[in-house]
């Protein structure tokens, strides 16, 4: 990374009390209090969601009980995608962990090892969030990435020789999650669900916004959120 030329460069370290703590949702207050705000909105959504499903059930003649889950439609299909997206978010963070304790990645600065491991335990509680959301409608909870993104990911990822490459494809990422995040809030029904979104969305830019300043890159570079990268 650009910015990281003026600080020395040192063997990857393990993680600091202050990211086990955001890891564990423990110790650390605001950590806890936004893991436990999360989950809290995430329960709602999935209280409203599915009574919005039974309602949906009820008034159609359908009968609730003993049915295998229907497809995800409206805010479950977005919560599905979304989820997706999550995974794939930690698997590739945890890729990148892995490549750069391996040594994979040539010298990498504490610094980039902290943002690594805070923006994976982030992506695991987004994914958390959003199957309560879907395992309270009924659903089956998601554990496997987009499987259209995927593949463009690893791809990427093969080609990543140093901490540059690594932050190059975890800016792609973040864009693609806060771009799709943007994209499904209007369509949203459930206010609770609009809030969830919303409230992972502004985290995911956040991400952003250190990847591009470490990067060299101005860390705040549009006016309005763009969503042409949004997953689909």
């Amino acid at each position: 990374m650009s910015r990281s030329e003026s600080t020395p460069s040192v063997d990857v370290q393990p993680a600091s009390a202050d990211v086990a703590d955001v890891q564990a949702t423990g110790a650390k207050p605001a950590a806890a209090w936004g893991r436990r705000g999360l989950l809290a909105t995430a329960a709602a959504a999935a209280a409203a969601v599915a009574a919005a499903c039974s309602s949906s059930e009820t008034s159609s003649g359908g009968s609730s009980t003993a049915a295998a889950p229907s497809a995800a439609t409206g805010d479950l299909a977005v919560a599905k995608l979304a989820a997706g997206l999550e995974v794939l978010a930690v698997g590739t963070y945890k890729a990148a962990l892995d490549a750069a304790t391996a040594s994979k990645l040539g010298a990498v600065p504490p610094a980039v090892v902290t943002f690594v491991q805070t923006a994976m335990a982030h992506h695991q509680v987004h994914l958390d969030a959003w199957n309560m959301v879907l395992d309270g409608a009924g659903q089956p909870k998601v554990t496997e990435p987009d499987a259209k993104l995927k593949p463009t990911v690893d791809a990427a990822f093969a080609k990543v020789t140093d901490v540059t490459g690594a932050a190059n494809l975890a800016l792609l990422l973040e864009q693609i999650a806060a771009q799709t995040y943007s994209k499904a809030i209007p369509t949203l029904q459930s206010k609770d669900a609009i809030k969830l979104a919303a409230q992972i969305q502004i985290i995911d830019q956040q991400h952003q916004s250190i990847l591009l300043y470490a990067l060299g890159m101005y860390p705040v570079p549009e006016v309005f959120q763009s969503t042409a990268k949004a997953a689909s």
